[in-house]
C-alpha cells in the first residue's frame, strides 16, 4: 500500500485546514467590530454666502450588515438608518437672521475602510428676525414699533453628504463630513423659496450617552448570489 493511501485522510485534512485558514484570517481582518451609536453633531454652515452654525444629535434605529465574498476576499458594508434632530441658524446681512429646527431621516452606506455616503430627508420650522427697527400702522393711523419682527415658516429639506468615520479603522470616537442640502421655506413672500446650504462638520460619539440598540439584519452575497 502506498504512502498516499495510508495517509489519505490526514492529507485531505491538512489541505482543508490550509485552505480554511486564509479565509478566516481575511474575515477577521476585514470584518469590523462595529455597531452604529448615538452621535453629537456640530458644523459650520453657509446658506448661499451667509454664514451660520448647526448642532444636533443622530440616533440609529436599524442597520444591515452586508458581507460580499468573492474567492478568498471579503468586504463588509453597512446600510444604516438614523433619526437626526438639529438646531441651526444663518445670518443674512442687512436683512434677517434665520433660526430653524429640523428632524431628518438619514440613510448612510458605511464602508469598512471608513468612508461613507448618506442621504437625508427632513422637515421642521423656521423663525426669522428682521435686522433693524420695524413699524406697523394701526387701523387708527398710528405708527407702532414692532419688537422682534419676523416670520414663521415651515421647512422641508433634502440633502446628501460624504464623510469619513474614524471608528471603523482607528477606533476613534469621531467622524467628519461634508453635506450639501436644499432647504425650502414656505410661505415665503407668498410663495416658497429654495435655499442651498453646505455644512462642514464633525460627529462625535460620547461613551454611554443615550445608548442606542439599533435592529441588526445581515446578508451574505457570494459570487453574485444572495444567501
Amino acid at each position: 500500500m502506498s504512502f498516499y493511501n495510508k495517509n489519505k485522510l490526514a492529507i485531505i485534512a491538512a489541505i482543508a485546514a490550509l485552505l480554511h485558514f486564509p479565509l478566516r484570517a481575511q474575515e477577521s481582518k476585514e470584518k469590523p467590530n462595529y455597531t452604529p451609536s448615538t452621535g453629537v453633531r456640530a458644523a459650520v454652515m453657509g446658506a448661499i454666502a451667509y454664514p451660520g452654525i448647526k448642532i444636533g444629535i443622530e440616533r440609529p434605529f436599524k442597520y444591515k450588515q452586508i458581507s460580499k465574498i468573492k474567492s478568498l476576499r471579503k468586504k463588509t458594508v453597512f446600510n444604516e438608518h438614523y433619526a437626526t434632530y438639529s438646531l441651526g441658524m444663518y445670518h443674512q446681512y442687512n436683512y434677517h437672521t434665520n433660526y430653524f429646527t429640523q428632524a431628518e431621516w438619514t440613510r448612510r452606506r458605511q464602508k469598512s475602510k471608513g468612508l461613507y455616503l448618506e442621504s437625508a430627508l427632513g422637515a421642521g420650522l423656521s423663525r426669522t428676525f428682521v435686522h433693524g427697527a420695524s413699524y406697523n400702522v394701526t387701523d387708527n393711523g398710528e405708527v407702532e414699533k414692532v419688537p422682534l419682527s419676523g416670520n414663521w415658516h415651515a421647512v422641508v429639506s433634502a440633502g446628501a453628504a460624504i464623510g469619513y468615520n474614524a471608528r471603523i479603522t482607528k477606533q476613534k470616537p469621531y467622524a467628519i463630513y461634508l453635506k450639501h442640502q436644499w432647504m425650502v421655506l414656505f410661505p415665503y413672500n407668498s410663495v416658497f423659496t429654495p435655499r442651498p446650504t453646505i455644512e462642514l462638520g464633525i460627529n462625535y460619539t460620547i461613551p454611554n450617552f443615550w445608548r442606542a440598540t439599533p435592529t441588526l439584519k445581515t446578508k451574505v452575497k457570494q459570487k453574485g448570489k444572495k444567501q
